[in-house]
């Protein structure tokens, strides 16, 4: 990768950090910035592309997909939504 590549890569990166840490709902900057920070480092550009759509969504639509609450629409990424409750569920169940 040239030089400019990895800078932008970085810049994106800072984005996504930065919109995952600064939601709007204190349980959405914990959920969702956990999640990036620790996940984001390894992945790839499409990975990020799925990231920054789903985090288009609303704050609360995203909390009731992570908290499985009935009713709610149907989110359109179901495994990167699998990976983050995934990262939660292991977040609360080591004590983190």
């Amino acid at each position: 990768m040239s030089s400019t590549t990895d800078q932008a890569n970085t810049d994106r990166i800072k984005r996504i950090k930065y919109r995952a840490h600064h939601r709007g709902t204190q349980e959405m900057d914990i959920i969702l910035g956990g999640f990036v920070d620790a996940r984001v480092a390894d992945f790839d550009s499409s990975m990020l592309d799925r990231l920054e759509i789903l985090m288009n969504e609303t704050d609360a639509d995203l909390y009731q997909w992570i908290i499985g609450q009935p009713g709610t629409t149907q989110c359109q990424d179901s495994e990167l939504l699998d990976m983050i409750i995934a990262y939660q569920r292991e977040k609360v169940g080591s004590g983190a």
